[in-house]
């Protein structure tokens, strides 16, 4: 090959790597998508990370979950930060995830758009149902409602000791899911002030270990747990802290009080009346 072939076939090599280049920055991803996990199943929490290569002042990212059929059974819209970086949660279940299959979460950022997959695994729901219980053994009418997935709540008490709510549970063959609201009544009328400030920790009584316990509504006047319950559990006790915050009087308490004045009252009119005997 002579001269003039070298320069022609160098040249025609430096004008295809610089074609390349503006093709290979387009090919780039725009938007990044990462799954904390491969594989789900109903009830599961997907959490989605990623960014976005240039953020566009006012533009959210549109985040779908598609299902085996490429339907959306899930949508939010996040606003990524100054780096591009955005994430977004989905708990997975509902009508539109019944089937198990192979299903997708895709990103829209303008034009750009981008997609994962991930394996689905469709179960059954459990069947929730409400139950509502009234605390014994206190003179206050105070009643605690709520939902349960698996069994029913048969009876609520108070236990000064413990300063504690403790509730009878039954039917807890399989691991359950508990609601609970709790109203500021429960403790003593000077407390209730403090009622948004305190904390609600829950025990099973009888394996003695602390059960997860998440506050989902917390106001003055009620508060509302989400408390995991594992099978075979037939007492449920939920602690108030702090201790100086102190549930309601028990009715035997209050009884015991009004018998001792009552017997007082008792003792004065008897000796009243032997005084006033003739001798």
């Amino acid at each position: 090959m002579g001269k003039y072939g070298h320069t022609v076939v160098g040249a025609f090599v430096v004008s295809m790597m610089l074609l390349a280049v503006p093709f290979a920055v387009y090919a780039q991803q725009p938007i990044t998508i990462t799954l904390d996990k491969q594989s789900y199943s109903t009830g599961d929490t997907l959490k989605v990370t990623g960014k976005v290569s240039r953020v566009i002042t006012g533009l959210d990212v549109i985040v779908q979950v598609m299902n085996e059929k490429n339907v959306q059974a899930a949508l939010t819209q996040v606003t990524p930060a100054s780096d591009g970086s955005f994430s977004a949660e989905f708990r997975l279940g509902g009508p539109l995830m019944s089937n198990s299959g192979t299903y997708k979460v895709v990103v829209t950022y303008g034009d750009a758009q981008s997609s994962a997959e991930f394996a689905f695994t469709a179960q059954a729901q459990p069947t929730t149902r409400e139950f509502s219980v009234r605390i014994s053994g206190i003179q206050e009418n105070i009643t605690l409602r709520g939902t349960i997935t698996v069994g029913d709540v048969k009876s609520a008490t108070l236990d000064q000791d413990f300063n504690s709510i403790v509730l009878g549970l039954s039917g807890i063959n399989t691991n359950s899911k508990m609601t609970i609201t709790i109203p500021s009544t429960v403790i003593k009328e000077e407390f209730r002030d403090q009622f948004r400030n305190i904390e609600f920790i829950a025990f099973s009584e009888e394996n003695d270990t602390e059960l997860e316990a998440k506050v989902t509504n917390h106001t003055a006047n009620e508060a509302t747990l989400e408390i995991d319950i594992p099978a075979g559990i037939e007492t449920l006790e939920i602690v108030i802290v702090p201790e100086n915050i102190a549930v309601v009087p028990e009715f035997g308490v209050i009884a015991a009080l009004i018998l001792a004045v009552s017997i007082g009252a008792f003792i004065a009119v008897s000796r009243r009346q032997m005084i006033r005997v003739p001798l």
